[in-house]
């Protein structure tokens, strides 16, 4: 038994679950667009000399469909993959042995269709948690392992890949504001030396006053723990301390003006860094902040 399970209340269950199954589709998300799209390119729509697809029709209509519907949740056609989409993709016998093995190789030694198996027992109980219907200690107990089970060999994987990079340092992936939009690593603007910005102060929709609430969400790639790094928020006009993934802030007065910066700076926990400021990521995001109305 998962230790501390049986002693949770079914909301804190449904909730560590939840947390899990997204945790999981961010992976497999992640490992479906990087290694596909480095073989195929548009690999949801590449043909063979034969035209087959590598990816069934229905399977990518359904997700064009998703993004259609809902284009700010899903900005790239990799985020309206589902957990259920995931499996299909990633446990076709052909690309799992031509692509996915090697990164799912810890989890599931026993190839194609042992992976197949044991998502499945991950993506049966989600349909419940997706629809607040009851789920059993059971099936929590396999939601929690068996993530952390596939989770824990995509970390291996893209460690070994890492250190194989010039730089193997924690960069931000994804960023989210209270806006309601996301935007991940390849949609921002390039500044500095290899640090990414995002500009909004042209945009009045992105306009915001003194007494307004912003919150901005960094997402940092969790093959690194967040025990191995520090975040830190600033700006040239002041803004209260943090070092956690969300910034809470009220704006005020003193952040008045057409382009008011919000700075983040991730930084490894080692003598040396990528940047040449001292950290290993940087992000810089601009909105316009209009006077108070009188």
């Amino acid at each position: 038994m998962f230790p501390g399970v049986i002693e949770m209340k079914s909301s804190e269950v449904r909730g560590v679950c939840r947390e899990n199954i997204e945790s999981l589709e961010h992976w497999l998300r992640r490992l479906i667009d990087e290694v596909l799209l480095s073989a195929y390119g548009d690999y949801l729509n590449y043909q063979d000399a034969n035209g087959n697809r590598i990816i069934k029709t229905k399977l990518v209509q359904d997700i064009m469909n998703r993004r259609a519907r809902e284009p700010e949740r899903y900005p790239r056609p990799v985020d309206a993959i589902l957990l259920d989409d995931a499996i299909d993709i990633i446990c076709k016998p052909d690309l799992y042995n031509n692509h996915f093995r090697k990164a799912l190789d810890i989890a599931f030694p026993n190839g194609c269709q042992e992976a197949r198996t044991f998502l499945q027992r991950i993506a049966a109980p989600r349909n419940n948690l997706a629809h607040a219907n009851p789920i059993s200690i059971r099936h929590a107990e396999q939601i929690i392992c068996y993530t952390h089970d596939v989770i824990d060999s995509l970390k291996a994987y893209y460690e070994a890949i890492g250190m194989r990079e010039e730089y193997n340092a924690p960069l931000i992936l994804k960023v989210t504001d209270s806006f309601g939009a996301s935007y991940v690593r390849q949609q921002c603007g390039v500044v500095h030396d290899g640090g990414i910005t995002l500009s909004f102060y042209d945009n009045p929709q992105n306009s915001l006053r003194p007494g307004d609430n912003l919150t901005i969400e960094v997402e940092v790639d969790p093959s690194f723990s967040p025990d191995d790094y520090a975040i830190s928020w600033a700006s040239t006009k002041t803004i209260p301390n943090c070092n956690r993934p969300v910034l809470h802030l009220k704006i005020e007065n003193k952040h008045v003006g057409q382009r008011f910066d919000i700075q983040c700076r991730i930084t490894a926990k080692r003598d040396w860094h990528r940047m040449a400021m001292g950290a290993d990521d940087f992000l810089i995001m601009y909105y316009k902040v209009l006077p108070p109305i009188a």
